[in-house]
């Protein structure tokens, strides 16, 4: 019943297991997969994030740098007009002098000078800010609209702030190049305290020994170029609602920018454009996070700079989470979708599969059962046989051992009869003959009973004394190796208490030491001795049959207990024995039987025998 039981469970594990493992593993995996889903969302917008963020550092960088380079190329393309606007007043300053000159040569120097410097004093031009100067080339000013009292002094050795020679220098270059740009720093009409740097242009007068030239004050040229640039790069828009935004070193805002003209942060600001260029995050004047990229133009002492709001990000966030809301969804009822699909196609497939199993299983389990009722039937009957052989031996040991009980019953029956006859029978030799008849009549009844008992073969589970089934096992064994010469050495624990099968005990022992027995009578051994103890240790009743018939080989002792094996001719063994003796024992009683090979010392001489351990359960 337990085993079809444990049949029955098996199947169904082969049946179900595989399904729920399945189940199990897509469970397992279509979690992993919608956690993966979903980590790769929130990746997504952690990356939209970034992404927005590189691509505003990019814009900002761009946008801001693309207005420096508008600056510079500005500046530059101002810078070379005015030379150029320089250049040619000039040559259109000396056209109308040499025409004057060529028209009067006639005339007197000091006429054509009047006439020259008339002509060339009330030109203007910038706003009135432009005039034309004459100098000789000794240094004497001919000509100085501005300051018409200096005119005729020698301002050969006039200095600017940094200690330019300014009329030195202009005469050099009329002397050696004809023509050419100077620089110097002076003082502008109303304004005697500071020097400023002015541009000019100088172009020598052969014919009178003069040279003609026109300057600009760089920073009037700069201030109309700043007014120019600021009014354009106030009007540039990027983004959303991008913008360039300028300050001066010293604060001032440039630019149209509230915002900017009253950040908190202005000082860090300007801190990064005085070291070149650079990010800066920053909270703008209502608080918002604010990113931006300064450039700094030291000779302007100005401050470049566009930025970001990063609060747009999170408008930008919103509007793709919904589209990745709607995306991963999707995936998420795909992935459910198939993981269901896939374990139903699964599930389908191991049940056509374990069916399949099943019905191999039961197929081969009945051609096992069948085979194994044959196999039982045929070890009952070689199990039967061997017990006949047994009882067979049985029968020839109880003959012997009923030779001398007989003998004496005999012998005292004639006594009796002999002496009645001659008249001289008495008491007391009847008495005596009559309880030798009687003891040796019980021993041979004692004798059949034992032989009854065990041929019997009643399997009653009961409590029985070990020694008085040991004392039925002597009557059984005793006479075969009393005639062999082999000597029984008992060593019982009194009173030790079996419960179990008594018939199989004995068989068991009478196995075992048969075994002894044909061991001992196999070799060439003086001492022939069988030893036999009983003891109880860790709960367990230890039944111990040793020998001195020198031990089992070690290539065999592995195998002495297995069915059919034996070292003995045919005609003398069935390999059953020991294999008996193990299975009453194991499945009998559910003990234990383990046989070695024993090295001990008896009566001081050395021997080596075989050693056989019953364990029982109490």
């Amino acid at each position: 019943m337990n085993r079809n039981y444990s049949e029955e469970k098996l199947i169904r594990l082969i049946k179900f297991l595989p399904s729920i493992i399945v189940i199990l593993f897509s469970l397992l995996t279509t979690v992993i997969l919608i956690n993966n889903s979903i980590e790769k969302h929130n990746k997504n917008i952690n990356n939209i994030k970034d992404k927005f963020l590189a691509e505003q550092k990019i814009i900002i960088k761009n946008e801001t740098l693309k207005v420096v380079r508008q600056i510079k190329y500005q500046k530059d393309l101002a810078q070379e007009n005015l030379m150029n606007n320089l250049k040619i007043k000039i040559d259109l300053d000396y056209k109308i002098i040499e025409n004057i000159y060529n028209e009067n040569k006639d005339k007197s120097k000091i006429e054509i000078s009047k006439m020259i410097k008339d002509a060339i004093r009330t030109i203007r031009y910038d706003d009135g800010r432009g005039y034309f100067f004459i100098y000789s080339m000794d240094g004497r000013n001919v000509l100085l609209p501005p300051a018409p009292h200096m005119e005729g002094k020698n301002m050969l050795n006039l200095q600017d702030k940094k200690g330019l020679y300014m009329i030195k220098k202009s005469i050099n270059i009329a002397k050696n190049r004809g023509k050419g740009f100077i620089d110097w720093h002076w003082y502008k009409p109303n304004d005697n305290e500071t020097m400023y740097r002015k541009v000019g242009y100088i172009k020598y007068i052969k014919d009178l020994d003069w040279f003609i030239g026109i300057g600009e004050y760089f920073k009037d040229f700069e201030d109309e170029i700043k007014d120019k640039l600021t009014g354009e790069i106030a009007q540039i828009r990027y983004g959303k609602s991008g913008y360039i935004f300028i300050h001066e070193y010293e604060g001032e805002c440039l630019t149209d920018s509230v915002d900017e003209q009253n950040n908190i942060d202005l000082d860090k600001i300007i801190d990064v454009a005085r070291n070149g260029q650079g990010y800066i995050q920053y909270k703008s004047d209502d608080n918002k996070d604010k990113l931006s990229y300064i450039v700094g133009i030291d000779d302007w002492q100005w401050q470049v700079g566009a930025g970001v709001y990063l609060d747009d990000i999170n408008d930008i966030i919103e509007i793709n989470k919904v589209e990745f809301n709607e995306k991963l969804s999707e995936t998420i009822f795909i992935i459910i979708s198939t993981s269901i699909l896939l374990t139903f196609i699964l599930i389908v497939m191991l049940w056509v599969f374990t069916k399949r199993i099943e019905i191999k299983f039961r197929s081969y389990k009945d051609s096992i059962n069948k085979k194994e009722k044959e196999n039982q039937n045929k070890d009952k009957l070689i199990f039967e046989q061997a017990k006949l052989v047994s009882m067979g031996e049985m029968i020839g040991n109880i003959a012997h051992q009923w030779r001398q009980p007989l003998s004496i019953i005999l012998s005292s029956s004639t006594s009796i009869q002999i002496n009645n006859e001659f008249g001289t029978l008495d008491t007391d030799k009847l008495e005596k003959s009559c309880t030798s008849i009687n003891k040796n009549a019980q021993y041979l009844s004692q004798t059949i009973d034992d032989f009854k008992n065990y041929i019997k073969g009643d399997r009653v589970k009961l409590t029985f004394n070990l020694n008085d089934t040991i004392n039925s096992l002597l009557h059984l064994i005793d006479a075969p190796l009393k005639d062999n010469n082999i000597e029984l050495k008992l060593d019982l624990n009194e009173g030790i208490l079996v419960n179990g099968y008594e018939n199989e005990l004995i068989q068991c022992l009478i196995n075992i030491c048969n075994n002894s027995k044909d061991a001992l009578l196999h070799g060439d051994i003086n001492e022939r001795v069988i030893f036999l103890s009983t003891k109880i240790e860790n709960n367990k009743i230890i039944i111990i049959v040793k020998d001195t018939a020198g031990g089992i080989n070690e290539d065999i002792i592995n195998k002495i207990f297995e069915p059919y094996f034996t070292t003995k001719h045919k005609s003398k063994g069935t390999g059953l024995g020991l294999h008996m003796a193990y299975d009453l024992v194991v499945n009998g009683m559910k003990g234990s039987l383990e046989a070695i090979n024993d090295n001990y010392t008896y009566c001081g001489i050395k021997h080596t025998g075989a050693k056989f351990i019953i364990k029982i359960p109490i």
